[in-house]
C-alpha cells in the first residue's frame, strides 16, 4: 500500500506540475517545469488530519500560457463565462485528486479545490483541501503514532522510461506537520543530499513546538535515466514522523490469513504424489480483487501458467514430473477463500543419502524474510503438512515441537506421528505493526526442518543418489506463492 500511495501521489502531483498534457512539449528543446509545492497536515487527536496541498506552477511561461488559453477557450463561443470556465477546470482537478487518493486508500471528506492566477496569467495555483480520515496510524505494538510524508514526491517509486522523460523538473517542496495537542515528537526525517550528474535531491528539516517542517529540493534534468532516478532516490527511506500522545488511538487494519496444505504420499518404489492446496482467506477485499483479476486474464490461461510454473520449479530442483493438474476454486463465491489446488506425480523428489531419504521444508512458509517494513496486517499463516509412507518404511528422524514468542508474535510447530503417517502443523502469527527485526528474531533458525525416513529395500533405487541435488520439496511449500506472484503481489 505504501508503494501504491507513493506512485499515485507522484502521478497526481506530476500532472499538476506540468499540466494535463505533460511531456508534450513539441519538437523544441526539452523544457524544465518549475513548481513550488506545500503540503500542510494538521493532525487531529484521533489521527485524522486537515490536509491542504498547494501547488504553484511557475514555468515555463509559454506552457502556462498554453494551459490558461485552453481553460479560457470555453468562453469564446459564449457558452461559459470566465468564472464558469475556471470552475469547470477546478472541478476536473478536484475529481482527479479525489480519485487518485481514494485509489491509494486515503479516505476523504469535505474535499474542495480552488485555483488562482488563471485570470492574471502569471502562474497556475491549485489549492486542494480535505479531511483525511485516519491519516496518522496508531500502533499499540510500540504505543506511538506514525504519519508518512514523501520528500521524494513519489519519484523514488514511479516507473521511468528507459530514455527518461523528455522534460526536466524543478520542484521546491515544503511539508508542514502540526501535531495534535499534548503530543511528544519522537522522530522525523533527517537531512539528506544526493547528486547525479546535474540532477539533485536534498532534504532538510526542523522541529519547533508542535510543528515539524520538512523541505526537499528536487532538480531532475531532461532525459534522466532510470539509473539516475535510482541513484538519487534509491537509498532514501526516511518517510515517517512518529509521535506519542497521552491517550491511545484506535487501530485500523486488516487480517492476512492463509492456509497451506501439503500432502506427500511416498510409494515403495520411491514415486511421490504431491498434493498442494493454498487457501487465501483474508483480507477479503484483496481476495475478491484477485478473483476478478484471474477471471479477467482467463481462468484457463492462469491455470496453465501455474501448472507450467510448478513443473519448471520442480524440474529445476531435480524432480522428474510424470503428470500434474491445477484447479482454481472459489471464483464464483464472493466470501469463499481463493483456493489453488495442485497435484503432481513425481520421481526423484527427495534426496537419498546414507541409507535414508531426506525431506527438508520451511515451516515458517518464507515469513522470516517476507516482512521488510512494519507489518501493515495482522498475519496468521498456517501450514498443514502430511507425509504418508504408503508403501511401508519408517520415520527415523522428525522435527521437535516448537513454541516461541517475541513481543506477542508467535511461531508454533506441532509434530504428531501415527505409524507410517507424519502430521505437522506450523503457524506464524505476526501482530499488526510488528517490526521486521522482531519477526526475524522470532523465526531465526526456524526456516529449515528435516524429516528422515526409510523405504523397503527394493524401493531405494527410486531416490536420488547424487547428494549435491537438493530435494524439490525444499521449495514445495513455497511453490504456490511463487507461481501466483504475478497476481498475489500486484
Amino acid at each position: 500500500m505504501k508503494r501504491v500511495f507513493a506512485v499515485i501521489f507522484a502521478a497526481i502531483l506530476l500532472t499538476s506540475l506540468v499540466g494535463p498534457n505533460f511531456g508534450l512539449a513539441g519538437d523544441t528543446a526539452p523544457v524544465v517545469y518549475k513548481q513550488d509545492f506545500t503540503f500542510k497536515i494538521i493532525v487531529l487527536p484521533n489521527g485524522s488530519a486537515n490536509i491542504t496541498m498547494t501547488s504553484v506552477w511557475l514555468g515555463p511561461k509559454e506552457e502556462i500560457e498554453k494551459q490558461i488559453e485552453k481553460i479560457l477557450n470555453e468562453t469564446q463561443n459564449g457558452n461559459m463565462t470566465m468564472e464558469e470556465a475556471i470552475e469547470k477546470f477546478e472541478q476536473e482537478q478536484l475529481a482527479r485528486y479525489i480519485q487518485g487518493l481514494a485509489q491509494a486508500g486515503v479516505k476523504l471528506v469535505n474535499e474542495s479545490m480552488k485555483s488562482y492566477g488563471i485570470e492574471e496569467g502569471n502562474n497556475i495555483t491549485l489549492v486542494f483541501n480535505a479531511i483525511a480520515l485516519d491519516y496518522a496510524r496508531y500502533y499499540s505494538y510500540d504505543h506511538y503514532w506514525e504519519l508518512r510524508i514523501d520528500p521524494t514526491r513519489g519519484y523514488g517509486s514511479m516507473m521511468v522510461p528507459d530514455t527518461g522523460f523528455p522534460f526536466g523538473i524543478e520542484a521546491n517542496n515544503t511539508f508542514i506537520v502540526v501535531l495534535p495537542p499534548n503530543a511528544t515528537l519522537l522522530s522525523y526525517p533527517k537531512p539528506f543530499v544526493k547528486q547525479y550528474n546535474q540532477s539533485r535531491f536534498a532534504v532538510e528539516s526542523s522541529a519547533e513546538g508542535d510543528t515539524v517542517i520538512v523541505r526537499s529540493r528536487i532538480y531532475l534534468e531532461p532525459w534522466l535515466t532510470p539509473d539516475g532516478f535510482k541513484s538519487l532516490f534509491g537509498d532514501y527511506g526516511d518517510y515517517y514522523i512518529r509521535y506519542k500522545t497521552p491517550y491511545e488511538g484506535v487501530e485500523h487494519y486488516e487480517k492476512s490469513v492463509t492456509n497451506e496444505y501439503v500432502t506427500i504420499d511416498v510409494y515403495s518404489n520411491g514415486t511421490v504424489r504431491l498434493h498442494m492446496k493454498d487457501e487465501y482467506v483474508e483480507p477479503l477485499r484483496d481476495v475478491i480483487a484477485r478473483k476478478v483479476e484471474i477471471v479477467s486474464y482467463g481462468v484457463q490461461n492462469v491455470t496453465e501458467y501455474i501448472l507450467r510454473t510448478y513443473s519448471l520449479a520442480l524440474g529445476y530442483q531435480g524432480a522428474i514430473v510424470d503428470g500434474g493438474r491445477v484447479t482454481i476454486l472459489g471464483l464464483n463465491e464472493t466470501t469463499a477463500p481463493l483456493v489453488i489446488d495442485a497435484e503432481y506425480t513425481l520421481r526423484n523428489f527427495t534426496k537419498y543419502e546414507n541409507g535414508s531419504y531426506v525431506y527438508t521444508f520451511d515451516p515458517t512458509m518464507g515469513m522470516a524474510n517476507a516482512i521488510q517494513d512494519r507489518s501493515e496486517y495482522e498475519v496468521n499463516n498456517t501450514l498443514h503438512l502430511t507425509l504418508n509412507l504408503t508403501g511401508g518404511g519408517e520415520f527415523i528422524e522428525v522435527p521437535d515441537n516448537i513454541s516461541t514468542e517475541v513481543k506477542g508474535n508467535r511461531f508454533t510447530m506441532t509434530v504428531v506421528r501415527r505409524g507410517n503417517t507424519l502430521e505437522i502443523v506450523s503457524n506464524v502469527y505476526i501482530r499488526y505493526g510488528a517490526q521486521p527485526e522482531d519477526v526475524k528474531t522470532l523465526l531465526a533458525n526456524r526456516t529449515s526442518a528435516t524429516v528422515r525416513y526409510t523405504l523397503p529395500a527394493e524401493g531405494t533405487n527410486g531416490g536420488m543418489s547424487d547428494t549435491q541435488k537438493m530435494a524439490a520439496v525444499i521449495v514445495a511449500v513455497l511453490i504456490v506463492a511463487l507461481a501466483v506472484a504475478f497476481w498475489k503481489k500486484r
